[in-house]
């Protein structure tokens, strides 16, 4: 028989040892250290939720000076443990009035407990622009082992990117893409702390397709407005900007900021006007009816071969113009957005108006990572002829059918206009403009660009365009392009600023000046929205939406954009000045990246 070697023994009795020390270390980390945090985080928060609403049902909360407060003795009597009672007593922000009655935010606390001891031991992965310009990025304290979330611009991005909060959870992108920010995607990257035993865990780095530089002057032109920009590359697809006002800067620290911001449904500073604000488009919609036109069949466009009198008053279908054009034919009337051709147009073209809207993307939902498995990040789906229907089970899309065509040419004539059973978001009419100066086909737009590991050492995905589809022939782009040139010079858009290249630099300005003139392709709008309090009278609310879609250089497209201001009016006015500065920058941007000059 032999014996052990003492080597061997020393060996085995160092790794009991380490086993014994490890699994002190873990006790002492869960009852001590982070005892109270795993207390707290055995709590449900459907639990807490119901106790909340439980509470003020029996009247413990009430308001005094216009301020809540706790019926300590009630409180007492109904909470028994000590601890449930410190937490209700910390969640007094977290209630609110609202018509003289007491409300639970349950948005804000019921991820209070999940996210008490989330990602401690990982260090959450980065946003960048496409320039590696840092939108957001997480900060560690190695003696808290805590983590904090800054956002470098503040709500200039908080539509795209959301926020990630250990009491308000996550919205948006830090949402979609958690599983990679947190390096859960694949195998870990670490990194070393002071700390001998521990180290942290890296999230990967997300670099979006926007331009920080784009974004920042679209948000900028933006204020003190309620709307939408989008810009896009119209060589991939790929989204430079997309901007939404009013928005909410993440780096709020006050709760009752935060719990007012998503609770304003007036001002929705929490929506994504760019990629789920749903209006009606006005005349940009009447890019879609001009392409269906340039491609109908013969005997349709027959019809109207010689033009349609336009007399500024009512016609059969109770459609106007606020100018009397005269004999107009399709040219004329896109350029100076006759809206008596449109609506008679659309009625001969009927369901082919449909088909041509879902042939540009209306009805169905743009994926914005369409190259990441297991990931979706979905828009809106704009509505043509459709409209949505509430049951029970949730709503549905309703759409015309053909027989609905015949009966209904008055709501036919209305959709030919944008009007209507038309709705569209901002990103849905910047693929139209983008589509014709993409000669006819349609890209998959897209904002993440590229995602690597947190040291930085390996790309973990590369973004490619993705083709859809081809909406039209290249020539019927073509004749549109010439259309969308005429109404920026001399159409409804001809009095905008125009762009010029001087010494390199992109600028705007109304006359040349001797300067090289960059030609525009665009479609100004101006959507009615009725009288939605029904007082008879046209309140701010009550104003028209501007609207402006276009790209630039038109002779060589590079950035199409869409600009949506509510109750602003004209597009003209307000929209497309905003869209030509925007297209600027964008361009200005671009030259600056690729080396571009006036040569």
């Amino acid at each position: 028989m032999t014996t052990m070697q003492p080597t061997k023994a020393k060996s085995i009795y160092l790794i009991f040892l380490l086993l014994i020390i490890l699994a002190l270390y873990f006790l002492f980390e869960r009852m001590i250290w982070n005892g109270k945090d795993y207390f707290n985080a055995r709590y449900s928060d459907r639990e807490f939720v119901e106790l909340m609403d439980g509470l003020i049902n029996e009247k413990v909360f009430q308001i005094k000076n216009g301020k809540i407060v706790a019926d300590q003795d009630a409180l007492k009597r109904t909470v028994q443990s000590d601890r449930t009672m410190a937490r209700v007593r910390e969640s007094l922000p977290f209630l609110y009035v609202k018509g003289q009655k007491i409300y639970f935010d349950r948005f804000s606390v019921s991820v209070v407990n999940s996210r008490t001891l989330e990602d401690e031991s990982v260090l959450r992965g980065r946003f960048l622009d496409r320039n590696g310009d840092v939108l957001a990025k997480s900060t560690f304290n190695e003696k808290t082992w805590r983590q904090s979330r800054e956002y470098a611009y503040g709500p200039e991005f908080y539509q795209v990117i959301g926020h990630w909060s250990r009491v308000f959870g996550k919205r948006n992108l830090e949402k979609e893409l958690d599983s990679y920010l947190t390096g859960e995607a694949h195998w870990p990257v670490y990194r070393k702390t002071s700390e001998p035993f521990r180290k942290l865990k890296l999230g990967d780095d997300v670099i979006l397709t926007l331009d920080s530089q784009v974004q920042r002057s679209a948000y900028a032109l933006m204020q003190g407005k309620r709307g939408a920009v989008v810009v896009l590359d119209i060589k991939t697809g790929e989204i430079l900007a997309a901007v939404s006002t009013p928005s909410f800067d993440p780096n709020t620290r006050e709760r009752d900021g935060w719990r007012e911001a998503f609770m304003d449904e007036t001002e929705k500073p929490y929506l994504n006007r760019a990629i789920a604000g749903l209006y009606p488009p006005g005349s940009t919609f009447k890019t879609v009816v001009a392409a269906t036109w340039l491609e109908a069949d013969d005997e349709i466009v027959e019809v109207l071969k010689n033009g349609v009198e336009c007399k500024g008053r009512r016609n059969q279908y109770q459609i106007s113009d606020n100018h009397v054009h005269g004999k107009i034919d399709l040219e004329r009337a896109f350029a100076e957005s006759c809206n008596v051709f449109f609506s008679e147009a659309g009625v001969l073209l009927g369901p082919g108006v449909l088909e041509y809207a879902e042939r540009f993307g209306f009805g169905r939902k743009f994926d914005l990572v369409p190259q990441l498995k297991k990931v979706r990040y979905e828009t809106e789906p704009s509505l043509a002829f459709s409209w949505y229907e509430y049951k029970e089970d949730g709503q549905t899309i309703r759409s015309y059918g053909e027989r609905d065509y015949r009966r209904n040419p008055k709501i036919v004539a209305q959709c030919a206009i944008g009007q209507n059973l038309v709705t569209a978001t901002p990103l849905q009419m910047a693929l139209i403009a983008s589509t014709v100066a993409n000669r006819g086909v349609l890209l998959n737009p897209y904002m993440v660009k590229e995602i690597r590991t947190g040291d930085g050492e390996k790309a973990v995905f590369s973004a490619r365009p993705v083709k859809m589809e081809r909406v039209m022939k290249r020539k019927t782009a073509n004749k549109l392009r010439e259309f969308m040139v005429d109404v920026m010079e001399i159409g409804t858009g001809k009095n905008v600023k125009k762009i010029y290249l001087d010494e390199g630099r992109f600028t705007t300005a109304r006359n040349s000046e001797n300067r090289k003139e960059i030609k525009i392709a665009g479609k100004t709008g101006t959507a009615q929205v009725g009288d939605r309090n029904g007082n008879g009278e046209t309140d701010p609310d009550d104003r028209p939406h501007s609207w402006f879609i276009g790209f630039a250089p038109a002779d060589d497209p590079k950035v199409a954009v869409a600009v949506i201001a509510e109750n602003q009016g004209y597009g003209s006015l307000t929209a497309a000045p905003i869209g030509v500065e925007v297209m600027a920058a964008a361009l200005g941007c671009l030259a600056e990246k690729q080396g571009v000059n006036d040569n």
